[in-house]
């Protein structure tokens, strides 16, 4: 199915990115390091990739007591593991697990010292196992557009521009609502106590965000011409900063993540596969992450979509792309039950147009083994 509509800007948009520390965010990170690890040790042992799906994470979250210039952990956060993986001779799935756990961890939320790991995988059924290398092992549903909107590109762009700030953790969440060309953010920044010694330090530290934030969305938007219209002085924009605070009740952590005690993560509940929540754009509840890249279609064509809407984008004519992906269990991931596209441009759906996008489908849905290199070597945005 291919059909051309006429290009639309909405009068409203709303994004929303949850950062790398968040816990939800943390939670697909750890799948995916699980996932990761146990396609090399597969490989290395056996030659092939076997069946898991480790995109069951749940993270719960611990006890803390922050006080300005320190403070500490009362009870650990905890990571439980669930999923299926088929089982390796020379290797316990538990240590994998508590490995690529820890390792992700340590790696993400440098001052997080103190966590517990709970594996709680067991083996898949064989009716999946068996469809490794043969087949969808799912029916399941794979979108993907492009390009990204001037505020999607913007909130992308913003996470590191907040996290610059000293005292700034790396739990953040930035949500930008745009009404014709007045932009809205709201960001919430976890802040690690240990750097702020004071109430007065922590509301400048607040205020360093905000300024950081405003000047790269002033500056990005004055290159970017388009539904955010003007300069930056008729531009209007708005910054919030950590806005449930109230008297004594801030946003202070001992980690600079909420996981220490306020909030629990779970896979699959934040960014889809474009790294960013975009609810008036198409998008599948499926949980990309730590799903195995072999046969999981809910990966996959998660993935495979996206870089198709890219190629079509960049044909002469076309503004936007969006691209559907629907597997049937069983069946070739090259033969998906329906490949739909729609197609944003001013332009008309001639033989030559639909030989194009058709060829454009045919040569990512042929090619789909590519993908499983990039995803054990980590090179795809996932979350």
């Amino acid at each position: 199915m291919i059909v051309i509509n006429k290009p639309f800007t909405p009068p409203y948009e709303v994004v929303e990115r949850k950062g790398l520390g968040h816990p939800d965010t943390l939670a697909d990170g750890i799948s995916e390091a699980i996932s990761r690890s146990l396609c090399r040790h597969y490989l290395e042992e056996s030659g092939q990739i076997l069946h898991h799906n480790v995109d069951k994470v749940l993270i719960i979250a611990g006890q803390s007591a922050p006080r300005f210039g320190g403070g500490e952990i009362l009870k650990p956060p905890s990571v439980v593991v669930g999923g299926r993986a088929s089982r390796l001779q020379n290797k316990l799935l538990s240590e994998i697990i508590e490995d690529a756990a820890a390792s992700h961890l340590h790696k993400t939320v440098k001052n997080l010292k103190q966590f517990q790991v709970e594996p709680r995988l067991e083996q898949g059924a064989p009716e999946l196992a068996s469809l490794i290398g043969r087949g969808a092992n799912d029916t399941s549903i794979g979108v993907g557009y492009a390009p990204f909107s001037q505020t999607e590109q913007l909130i992308l762009d913003l996470e590191d521009a907040a996290r610059s700030v000293r005292g700034a953790g790396e739990d953040i969440k930035l949500m930008a609502v745009r009404r014709g060309s007045h932009l809205t953010l709201v960001v919430a920044v976890a802040m690690v106590s240990r750097f702020i010694s004071s109430r007065g330090e922590y509301e400048e530290a607040k205020l360093r965000v905000r300024e950081a934030v405003e000047s790269k969305a002033r500056s990005q938007l004055d290159r970017m011409p388009g539904e955010v219209a003007g300069g930056a002085e008729s531009r209007n924009l708005e910054v919030y900063v950590n806005c449930a605070d109230d008297q004594e009740n801030i946003y202070l952590t001992v980690t600079g993540c909420s996981l220490e005690m306020g909030d629990d993560g779970a896979t699959g509940r934040g960014n889809r596969g474009s790294g960013l929540i975009t609810p008036m754009r198409p998008m599948t509840m499926e949980a990309i992450a730590g799903k195995n890249p072999v046969s999981h279609v809910g990966k996959i064509y998660n993935v495979m979509a996206k870089k198709i809407a890219a190629d079509i984008a960049d044909m002469e004519g076309v503004a936007e792309a969006y691209v559907t992906l629907v597997s049937q269990i069983g069946s070739p991931i090259s033969q998906p039950l329906l490949r739909g596209v729609q197609i944003c441009g001013k332009m008309e759906l001639t033989a030559a147009v639909e030989a194009k996008v058709n060829s454009i489908l045919d040569w990512h849905l042929e090619n789909a083994e590519d993908l499983v290199e990039q995803f054990v070597e980590g090179r795809l945005t996932l979350f």
